[in-house]
């Protein structure tokens, strides 16, 4: 990646906006298993939309942020290793600033921040529900 490419990230991440959406409450024992996961190594604004009624893609979507390229290859490692069962693809492990894994029926991403912000994924579903986790 050149510098203007990241010059536009950096630019990007500070015009973005927040969608407000309902929240959620219940989510099952392997969500809950995948939050612990991504805090058990640091990840920061963790957050799990709830897409079952507004796309097909799958039903959740969790998304979180680590401070550098190797804490967000140690979070992604964390949850490979962790989830019982395997994904179906992954992808950005050679890089480490956005890495995505499909398990069918959820999706996880983890990025370094400018990353996160410029993609933005939490705005392409508007109209989803989020359960947003705290820091711990």
């Amino acid at each position: 990646m050149n510098s203007t490419t990241t010059a536009n990230i950096d630019d990007s991440a500070a015009n973005g906006k927040k969608v407000l959406r309902k929240k959620f409450k219940r989510t099952n024992k392997e969500i809950r298993a995948v939050i612990n996961y991504l805090s058990d190594k640091k990840a920061k604004n963790i957050i799990v939309l709830d897409i079952r009624k507004v796309s097909q893609l799958a039903d959740f979507i969790i998304i979180a942020t680590g401070i550098s390229d190797r804490q967000v290859a140690a979070i992604a490692d964390n949850v490979l290793t962790s989830v019982k069962r395997k994904p179906i693809a992954v992808d950005g492990t050679d890089t480490s600033r956005w890495v995505a894994m499909d398990y069918g029926d959820m999706m996880i991403h983890i990025f370094v921040e400018p990353y996160r912000s410029f993609y933005n994924l939490e705005n392409l579903w508007p109209d989803a529900k989020e359960l947003a986790i705290e820091d711990k």
